[in-house]
């Protein structure tokens, strides 16, 4: 049992739902164990406190190839991870740290050397019945322990082997073969419906960047908070916020509030498709069930919210309806196509991404990579991205250049173990050519880093932009004065 600050929650949030997601349970391999391995001392209350409840810190024992915590929560996906590091004792610091709130608890994940270890903080249902001081909190059950890593292990999708499917698509695809070292461990998450749809709505003509200002906006505005105290994930209490229900955006007044927010017309959006949500009979079960219809189907539901075109179609199909061979195609995907694969339509490099441009750019991926082509996709996507840096280093003077995929690939990669976020890469040149891997330069110091400042990136390279059928809204250069 812990202690956290009052704090009285904003009077536009809505209780959540009481009726939660059933979760996927499926055996992990034998690699991926869950251990107990400490206890959180409970401090004593301080006068009138809100109590939340703290779980042990649990581990994930699975390999770097199965799971890479830092590119998966942060290759545009999900966009309500928040990256944090502690300055140590010892003056350097720690490992990030990330928080979100999920399925109304706090998570809190931590990379190590044979996995990743968790903790999660929860409501007493004693703060929400009017308990005094001399009241005690419950303590986390070792049912619910159970019921947390069950969630964890179904929201990571640990099942699905990773690694023998990177040596699938590896043999496959020599543009693959050449990143896929440098990128190991980047799963698709399965999402909650309601968060993934109202984000990817948010994504139209968007940054990654831009989007995850507006889901940290929508759930401080909407959203339920959890206060912790200081403890072993932050030297000064901090409050989060849970994404906003279905019910909560259907209120009147949403939309005006979204655009003084920055939502712009995506804020009509919103309004609209949750009020349809909440309309329907039973809406959420229906948003749930298309889990279980097939992709043709899910797609074509999806297409009659308001905001939802192709594209974001895709991406909840892939993100959080799991449809495994799912392609979204923006025009970062449809770079990579262009570029990596000489991808060419009706004999030329196509400029625009048309429906049957769109159509034929997925199939090429469906082809390469098969039941779980989203997810080989979605590797190359994270392996372009400007805000996963300090992966690879072309040693200079060597010819790296962009040849035909038909060239055998030869790359030679040196690995030093160091506590940084990922592993120092050097790949080598060795008079063959091979696909060109990117070198990304960053715009973000240390200090800002490490603060948790997360810079805006306006690049394309990191986009979700123009899907089929909505032009991109492009800003006029300002006129020089003369």
């Amino acid at each position: 049992m812990m202690t956290a600050l009052t704090r009285t929650t904003r009077k536009r949030a809505l209780p959540a739902h009481t009726k939660e997601t059933l979760v996927h349970q499926s055996s992990p391999p034998a690699a991926l164990t869950a251990t107990k391995i400490s206890s959180a001392a409970a401090p004593v209350p301080t006068s009138d406190p809100a109590y939340i409840r703290s779980s042990p810190w649990m581990t994930f024992q699975v390999p770097r190839s199965e799971l890479d915590l830092s590119t998966t929560l942060k290759c545009g996906q999900s966009f309500r991870w928040q990256r944090s590091h502690r300055e140590l004792s010892s003056g350097a610091f720690s490992q990030p740290l990330f928080s979100c709130i999920l399925n109304h608890k706090l998570w809190c994940l931590e990379e190590t050397e044979d996995g990743f270890r968790y903790r999660t903080y929860r409501s007493s249902p004693l703060s929400s019945a009017g308990s005094t001081p001399s009241q005690q909190a419950p303590e986390v059950t070792d049912q619910e322990i159970q019921e947390d890593k069950a969630f964890l292990h179904d929201y990571l999708q640990l099942h699905v082997p990773l690694t023998k499917l990177y040596e699938k698509w590896s043999a496959k695809d020599l543009n693959f073969k050449a990143k896929a070292p440098l990128f190991p461990g980047v799963r698709i998450l399965r999402q909650d419906p309601v968060e993934n749809l109202i984000c990817f709505i948010c994504s139209s003509n968007n940054n990654i960047g831009r989007i995850s200002q507006m889901a940290t906006k929508i759930s401080k505005e909407y959203g339920s908070p959890i206060t912790v105290p200081a403890d072993d994930i932050s030297d000064v209490p901090r409050t989060f916020y849970g994404f906003p229900t279905i019910e909560a955006l259907a209120q009147d007044g949403v939309e005006d509030t979204l655009r003084t927010l920055g939502f712009g017309y995506r804020a009509k959006y919103i309004a609209q498709t949750a009020k349809k949500i909440q309309a329907m009979d039973n809406g959420l079960e229906w948003l749930m069930s298309l889990r279980n219809m097939s992709y043709e189907d899910a797609h074509v539901a999806l297409l009659t919210l308001q905001g939802v075109g192709p594209k974001v179609a895709d991406c909840i199909c892939l993100m959080s309806l799991d449809k495994h061979n799912t392609i979204p195609v923006d025009t970062h995907v449809w770079q990579i196509a262009v570029r990596d694969y000489k991808f060419r339509f009706e004999g030329k490099a196509p400029k625009t991404i048309s429906p049957a441009i769109y159509k034929a750019v997925g199939k090429h991926f469906a082809d390469i990579f098969g039941d779980y082509a989203g997810w080989g996709h979605s590797v190359l996507f994270a392996a372009d991205l400007k805000t996963i840096e300090g992966r690879v280093k072309v040693e200079e003077g060597a010819d790296v250049k962009t040849e035909d995929l038909s060239v055998k690939v030869k790359v030679k990669t040196e690995i030093k173990e160091e506590k940084t976020d990922f592993p120092q890469i050097k790949v080598e040149a060795s008079g063959e050519t091979f696909p060109r891997l990117e070198r990304h330069s960053s715009t973000m110091s240390v200090n800002q880093e490490l603060a948790g400042i997360h810079l805006e990136d306006t690049s394309n390279t990191a986009s979700h932009e123009n899907e089929p059928g909505q032009g991109a809204r492009r800003r006029q250069p300002k006129r020089r004065r003369q």
